[in-house]
């Protein structure tokens, strides 16, 4: 059940709506991830109980399907991810192979060079550096096998490193042999930029965590009165 706007402050009616419309932002995380998702990541980052995060999927497949879209929601085992229909295979598959066959644009040389001197690190973290979203040139580097995800994570965010591949095909051993290496990854304008961004992200839980009390509290003092 919604909590009646008029109650919330601005912050906690973000925060009700975002509950409100809980397979819609799912799909945008799903988007925007552009991966498989389980539905306890999915809880991590919506902040949405299990079953209400598994009925949110179940809203959002159905929606896909009735709808007619070209995409629709695919669940192997305990993971899910929006992926296109089958009939549109061939026309899909232009686009991937020209995205793994193709030279390098310079956006990805930048993310791939930043990964490599300063990896292993988060997408948020890339971002911060490069100043621009960057999920789909993770994607598209590690389609072509030049980026992992760890298994790690930091800031509660999967972690992503250069591949032995990658390295490999420079004839290295290890990142420590790239040119200038040890300047450039502790280079101090980058290291301030993620410490700033660390401090935000602390900032964030603490107001995330606050919005989520005071919804708390609207709920129980709305129970009270009636």
């Amino acid at each position: 059940m919604s909590i009646r706007s008029s109650n919330l402050s601005p912050e906690a009616e973000k925060l009700n709506y975002r509950f409100m419309h809980l397979d819609q932002t799912i799909e945008a995380v799903m988007f925007a991830g552009a991966k498989p998702f389980t539905v306890k990541r999915l809880c991590e980052i919506t902040e949405a109980e299990p079953e209400q995060a598994k009925q949110a999927l179940a809203d959002l497949g159905k929606r896909l399907d009735e709808s007619g879209s070209a995409v629709m929601l695919q669940n192997i085992g305990h993971e899910y991810e929006l992926v296109s229909r089958p009939e549109f295979a061939p026309a899909v598959s232009q686009v991937v192979n020209e995205e793994t066959q193709g030279e390098l644009t310079r956006a990805a040389l930048e993310a791939l060079t930043i990964l490599a001197y300063r990896g292993p690190m988060t997408r948020p973290e890339l971002e911060q550096i490069r100043g621009v979203h960057s999920s789909v040139i993770i994607r598209n580097l590690m389609m072509r096998g030049l980026v992992e995800e760890k298994s790690d994570q930091r800031l509660g965010q999967p972690l992503y490193s250069v591949t032995f591949e990658f390295l490999n095909h420079l004839g290295l051993s290890g990142a420590e042999g790239l040119p200038d290496y040890a300047e450039l990854r502790g280079h101090a304008v980058i290291s301030d930029m993620l410490e700033h961004l660390q401090e935000s992200v602390a900032q964030r839980t603490e107001n995330i965590e606050a919005l989520n009390q005071k919804i708390e509290n609207d709920n129980t003092n709305k129970t009270i009165e009636t």
